[in-house]
């Protein structure tokens, strides 16, 4: 099975899941406190296989020493940030926004001049799919503490990058599809836990804290 399905098979089992245990769980905290948690296993299995997939191609092409330093380029940030994002979460929410506001930055400079962009991505790998699967596990372990916050991250992570390189034509499309999926509908998993803890004012900031 290839890695875009690998990827598209892990969005529909946690649409199917979260689907599940909306209409199974009655209780609006508990059943947010599950959503949260179901997102970021989902998010977590994602980035491994991302990681494993992306970090295999490195090792393959161009290989050695220099496909080592292109992972660890982007993987030693991603880790770095996640750990940012459980242990201060207040000062990692606005990082993230402005590294994600960069990244759609980047977007837009790409879609202005593809011809840039499709020389940049031949020499260097799907460099945006790979700056969304970088910033979405630090979004996804933010959501354990701020589930609201990192569930509008995360569709902005998973929606703005792909529609501006489709609509500008400046990368390859079905390699960031496969790497937008999962981190949107986490997201929206994430909103609708963030809506379900607010129904109950007392319990509207224990789910980052239980979760």
């Amino acid at each position: 099975m290839s890695f875009p399905l690998i990827l598209a098979f892990i969005a529909v089992v946690l649409a199917a899941a979260a689907g599940v245990l909306l209409v199974r769980e009655k209780d609006p905290q508990r059943r947010a406190r599950a959503l949260v948690k179901m997102g970021a296993v989902v998010m977590t299995v994602f980035t491994a296989a991302a990681v494993a997939f992306i970090g295999g191609y490195a090792m393959d092409q161009p290989g050695g020493m220099t496909g080592l330093m292109m992972t660890l380029s982007w993987f030693a940030p991603m880790v770095v940030l996640a750990a940012l994002a459980w242990f201060r979460p207040a000062g990692a929410s606005p990082l993230l926004a402005a590294l994600a506001v960069l990244l759609v930055a980047a977007c837009v400079w790409f879609a202005l001049d593809p011809a840039t962009s499709r020389s940049l991505q031949d020499s260097n790998g799907p460099v945006v799919a790979i700056g969304v699967v970088a910033l979405a596990f630090p979004a996804a372990v933010l959501g354990l503490k701020r589930s609201g916050p990192a569930g509008w991250l995360l569709c902005a992570i998973g929606t703005l990058p792909l529609l501006i390189t489709v609509l500008g034509r400046s990368g390859p499309a079905a390699s960031l599809a496969a790497a937008s999926a999962v981190p949107l509908i986490t997201g929206i998993t994430y909103l609708v836990a963030a809506r379900l803890a607010r129904r109950d004012p007392a319990a509207r900031n224990r789910l980052p804290a239980s979760a």
